[in-house]
């Protein structure tokens, strides 16, 4: 949180779990402490969703082509990016493989916008999701 600028531009990059509840919590995180609500990138498949994609631009969340990216930095924006996204999300487990493949949109958003980048990671975020399927395996 510390590292958030109070003002200006900055690309967050996540590891994106199987729910990334950790990152809602830290996008709640960032409005409550700064006031500023912090965009994120989609995969194109939820703005398919009947009735999603004005939830999605409500909450200030984009398609993400690098062009959209870079022009949302360039604003002074907060912009998340999971580059492994949905299938980082299904394909993942407790040992956290970075399954990004030839994703290399993220670090050319970075190159391009010029704005401070950083990481975010929650080393529990796919343990919670483990821990629910067995507590609801159990019963």
């Amino acid at each position: 949180m510390e590292k958030i600028p109070d003002e200006g531009a900055a690309l967050i990059v996540y590891y994106h779990g199987a729910i990334p509840v950790d990152y809602y919590y830290f996008l709640a995180k960032v409005l409550i402490q700064t006031g500023r609500i912090v965009h994120s990138v989609a995969d194109y498949f939820l703005f398919k969703v009947p009735g999603f994609k004005l939830l999605l631009e409500v909450f200030s969340v984009i398609l993400g082509p690098q062009k959209e990216c870079v022009k949302a930095l360039k604003s002074g924006h907060l912009l998340g990016i999971s580059p492994g996204g949905v299938r980082e999300a299904l394909l993942s487990d407790a040992t956290y493989p970075l399954l990004w493949g030839k994703r290399k949109g993220f670090a050319q958003v970075a190159i391009d916008s010029k704005v401070v980048h950083m990481g975010f990671f929650d080393i529990e975020c796919c343990t919670c999701c483990e821990l629910t399927y067995l507590l609801y395996k159990s019963s």
